[in-house]
Protein backbone atom coordinates (compact mmCIF):
# COMPACT_ATOMS: atom_id res chain seq x y z
CA UNK A 1 0.00 0.00 0.00
CA UNK A 2 1.18 3.52 -0.75
CA UNK A 3 1.79 6.33 1.69
CA UNK A 4 -0.69 9.22 1.63
CA UNK A 5 -0.31 12.96 2.07
CA UNK A 6 -3.56 14.63 3.07
CA UNK A 7 -4.56 18.28 3.33
CA UNK A 8 -7.35 19.26 5.70
CA UNK A 9 -8.99 22.34 4.17
CA UNK A 10 -12.02 24.55 4.58
CA UNK A 11 -13.64 26.38 1.71
CA UNK A 12 -12.44 30.01 1.84
CA UNK A 13 -15.88 31.57 2.18
CA UNK A 14 -16.27 35.25 2.98
CA UNK A 15 -17.18 35.76 6.63
CA UNK A 16 -16.44 32.13 7.62
CA UNK A 17 -12.64 31.97 7.70
CA UNK A 18 -9.80 33.60 9.62
CA UNK A 19 -12.02 35.63 11.92
CA UNK A 20 -9.11 37.25 13.80
CA UNK A 21 -7.54 38.38 10.56
CA UNK A 22 -10.92 39.43 9.18
CA UNK A 23 -11.45 41.65 12.23
CA UNK A 24 -8.46 43.72 11.08
CA UNK A 25 -8.42 43.33 7.29
CA UNK A 26 -12.07 42.62 6.54
CA UNK A 27 -13.90 39.51 5.36
CA UNK A 28 -12.92 39.82 1.70
CA UNK A 29 -9.21 40.06 2.43
CA UNK A 30 -9.35 37.18 4.92
CA UNK A 31 -11.06 34.96 2.33
CA UNK A 32 -8.51 35.91 -0.33
CA UNK A 33 -5.67 35.12 2.07
CA UNK A 34 -7.18 31.67 2.62
CA UNK A 35 -7.44 31.09 -1.12
CA UNK A 36 -3.78 32.03 -1.60
CA UNK A 37 -2.65 29.85 1.30
CA UNK A 38 -4.69 26.93 -0.01
CA UNK A 39 -3.21 27.28 -3.51
CA UNK A 40 0.32 27.34 -2.10
CA UNK A 41 -0.39 24.32 0.10
CA UNK A 42 -1.78 22.36 -2.86
CA UNK A 43 1.41 23.12 -4.81
CA UNK A 44 3.54 22.14 -1.83
CA UNK A 45 1.73 18.80 -1.50
CA UNK A 46 2.08 18.01 -5.19
CA UNK A 47 5.84 18.58 -4.92
CA UNK A 48 6.05 15.50 -2.67
CA UNK A 49 6.61 12.49 -4.91
CA UNK A 50 5.69 8.83 -4.52
CA UNK A 51 2.67 9.42 -2.28
CA UNK A 52 -1.06 9.56 -2.86
CA UNK A 53 -2.49 13.10 -2.69
CA UNK A 54 -5.81 13.54 -0.88
CA UNK A 55 -7.78 16.59 0.21
CA UNK A 56 -10.26 16.30 3.06
CA UNK A 57 -12.68 19.19 2.66
CA UNK A 58 -15.36 21.15 4.49
CA UNK A 59 -18.19 21.85 4.18
CA UNK A 60 -18.75 18.24 3.11
CA UNK A 61 -21.57 18.84 0.62
CA UNK A 62 -22.90 21.41 -1.81
CA UNK A 63 -20.66 24.39 -2.47
CA UNK A 64 -17.69 22.84 -0.65
CA UNK A 65 -17.60 19.83 -2.93
CA UNK A 66 -17.99 21.95 -6.06
CA UNK A 67 -15.32 24.40 -4.97
CA UNK A 68 -12.67 21.78 -4.29
CA UNK A 69 -13.38 19.83 -7.46
CA UNK A 70 -12.31 22.94 -9.31
CA UNK A 71 -9.57 24.10 -6.93
CA UNK A 72 -7.86 20.72 -6.43
CA UNK A 73 -8.34 18.63 -9.60
CA UNK A 74 -5.18 16.59 -8.95
CA UNK A 75 -6.35 15.39 -5.54
CA UNK A 76 -8.63 12.64 -4.38
CA UNK A 77 -11.39 14.42 -2.47
CA UNK A 78 -13.04 13.12 0.68
CA UNK A 79 -15.53 15.06 2.82
CA UNK A 80 -14.76 15.83 6.43
CA UNK A 81 -17.16 14.27 8.92
CA UNK A 82 -17.65 15.13 12.57
CA UNK A 83 -18.70 17.95 14.86
CA UNK A 84 -15.27 18.76 16.31
CA UNK A 85 -11.84 19.20 14.78
CA UNK A 86 -10.67 16.03 16.53
CA UNK A 87 -13.56 14.03 15.05
CA UNK A 88 -12.83 15.40 11.58
CA UNK A 89 -9.12 14.59 11.78
CA UNK A 90 -9.64 11.12 13.24
CA UNK A 91 -12.36 10.32 10.72
CA UNK A 92 -10.12 11.34 7.84
CA UNK A 93 -7.22 9.27 9.12
CA UNK A 94 -9.39 6.21 9.79
CA UNK A 95 -10.79 6.27 6.25
CA UNK A 96 -7.39 6.68 4.60
CA UNK A 97 -5.54 4.10 6.69
CA UNK A 98 -7.79 1.41 5.24
CA UNK A 99 -5.96 1.82 1.93
CA UNK A 100 -2.58 3.36 2.80
CA UNK A 101 0.48 2.23 4.74
CA UNK A 102 0.89 5.60 6.42
CA UNK A 103 -0.83 8.97 6.36
CA UNK A 104 0.70 12.40 6.89
CA UNK A 105 -1.90 15.09 7.44
CA UNK A 106 -1.31 18.84 7.14
CA UNK A 107 -3.55 21.89 7.14
CA UNK A 108 -3.55 24.87 4.80
CA UNK A 109 -2.49 27.41 7.45
CA UNK A 110 1.27 26.90 6.95
CA UNK A 111 1.70 27.48 3.21
CA UNK A 112 5.46 28.09 3.51
CA UNK A 113 6.08 24.82 5.36
CA UNK A 114 9.39 23.34 4.12
CA UNK A 115 8.82 20.30 1.92
CA UNK A 116 11.63 18.52 3.73
CA UNK A 117 9.53 18.48 6.92
CA UNK A 118 6.91 16.44 5.10
CA UNK A 119 9.40 14.05 3.51
CA UNK A 120 11.09 13.62 6.89
CA UNK A 121 7.75 12.63 8.42
CA UNK A 122 7.29 9.88 5.83
CA UNK A 123 10.86 8.70 6.39
CA UNK A 124 10.26 8.45 10.14
CA UNK A 125 7.08 6.44 9.60
CA UNK A 126 9.01 3.91 7.50
CA UNK A 127 11.05 3.14 10.62
CA UNK A 128 10.03 2.39 14.21
CA UNK A 129 8.26 5.73 14.73
CA UNK A 130 4.50 5.27 15.08
CA UNK A 131 3.43 8.91 15.37
CA UNK A 132 5.04 12.07 13.97
CA UNK A 133 3.98 15.47 15.30
CA UNK A 134 4.75 18.85 13.77
CA UNK A 135 4.18 21.31 16.62
CA UNK A 136 2.96 24.79 15.77
CA UNK A 137 4.25 27.86 17.55
CA UNK A 138 0.79 28.53 18.97
CA UNK A 139 0.66 25.19 20.80
CA UNK A 140 -1.31 23.24 18.20
CA UNK A 141 0.20 21.17 15.42
CA UNK A 142 0.69 21.72 11.70
CA UNK A 143 1.33 18.05 10.85
CA UNK A 144 0.32 14.66 12.18
CA UNK A 145 1.61 11.41 10.74
CA UNK A 146 0.58 7.86 11.70
CA UNK A 147 1.03 4.27 10.49
CA UNK A 148 -2.11 2.95 12.14
CA UNK A 149 -5.27 4.37 13.63
CA UNK A 150 -4.72 5.54 17.21
CA UNK A 151 -8.01 6.87 18.62
CA UNK A 152 -6.35 7.85 21.90
CA UNK A 153 -4.57 10.71 20.10
CA UNK A 154 -7.93 12.46 19.86
CA UNK A 155 -9.21 11.81 23.36
CA UNK A 156 -9.19 14.46 26.11
CA UNK A 157 -7.73 17.10 23.81
CA UNK A 158 -8.73 20.75 24.31
CA UNK A 159 -8.98 21.61 20.63
CA UNK A 160 -8.12 25.11 19.39
CA UNK A 161 -6.06 25.87 22.50
CA UNK A 162 -2.35 26.17 23.20
CA UNK A 163 -2.45 22.74 24.90
CA UNK A 164 -3.20 20.59 21.83
CA UNK A 165 0.34 19.47 20.95
CA UNK A 166 1.34 18.76 24.54
CA UNK A 167 -1.88 16.85 25.25
CA UNK A 168 -1.36 14.82 22.07
CA UNK A 169 2.14 13.90 23.25
CA UNK A 170 0.66 12.89 26.62
CA UNK A 171 -1.93 10.63 24.98
CA UNK A 172 0.79 8.99 22.86
CA UNK A 173 2.89 8.37 25.97
CA UNK A 174 -0.10 6.82 27.76
CA UNK A 175 -0.52 4.37 24.89
CA UNK A 176 3.19 3.56 24.75
CA UNK A 177 3.46 4.84 21.18
CA UNK A 178 6.86 5.76 19.77
CA UNK A 179 6.53 9.40 18.82
CA UNK A 180 8.87 11.90 17.15
CA UNK A 181 8.63 15.67 16.77
CA UNK A 182 9.48 17.75 13.74
CA UNK A 183 10.79 21.31 14.22
CA UNK A 184 8.22 23.90 15.30
CA UNK A 185 6.63 26.05 12.60
CA UNK A 186 4.16 28.92 12.37
CA UNK A 187 0.67 29.14 10.96
CA UNK A 188 -1.52 32.05 9.85
CA UNK A 189 -4.00 32.96 12.54
CA UNK A 190 -3.37 36.68 13.12
CA UNK A 191 -2.20 39.67 11.09
CA UNK A 192 1.13 39.51 12.91
CA UNK A 193 1.63 35.96 11.60
CA UNK A 194 1.63 37.26 8.04
CA UNK A 195 5.06 38.81 8.54
CA UNK A 196 6.54 35.43 9.53
CA UNK A 197 6.27 33.95 6.03
CA UNK A 198 9.65 32.72 4.86
CA UNK A 199 10.93 32.92 1.28
CA UNK A 200 10.99 31.05 -1.06
CA UNK A 201 7.86 29.26 0.15
CA UNK A 202 4.26 30.26 -0.47
CA UNK A 203 4.64 32.60 -3.46
CA UNK A 204 0.94 33.43 -3.80
CA UNK A 205 0.53 34.10 -0.09
CA UNK A 206 3.65 36.23 0.07
CA UNK A 207 2.49 38.23 -2.98
CA UNK A 208 -0.84 38.83 -1.25
CA UNK A 209 0.91 40.02 1.92
CA UNK A 210 3.20 42.28 -0.14
CA UNK A 211 0.15 43.85 -1.78
CA UNK A 212 -1.30 44.54 1.68
CA UNK A 213 1.94 46.19 2.79
CA UNK A 214 1.90 48.45 -0.26
CA UNK A 215 -1.56 49.70 0.62
CA UNK A 216 -0.61 50.66 4.20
Amino acid sequence: MSACLTIMAKQPERGKVKTRIAAVLGDDQAAELCRCALDDTLALALSIADVAHVLSYAPPTGDGQRYFKQAAPDFVLIPQQGATLGERISGTLAALLEDHSSVVLIGSDSPDLPAEFITRAFEMLRGPTEVVLGPANDGGYYLLGVRSMQPILFERIHWSTAAVAQQTRARAAEAGLQMADLPPWHDLDTVADLQALIAPGAPRTRAFVASLNQRT
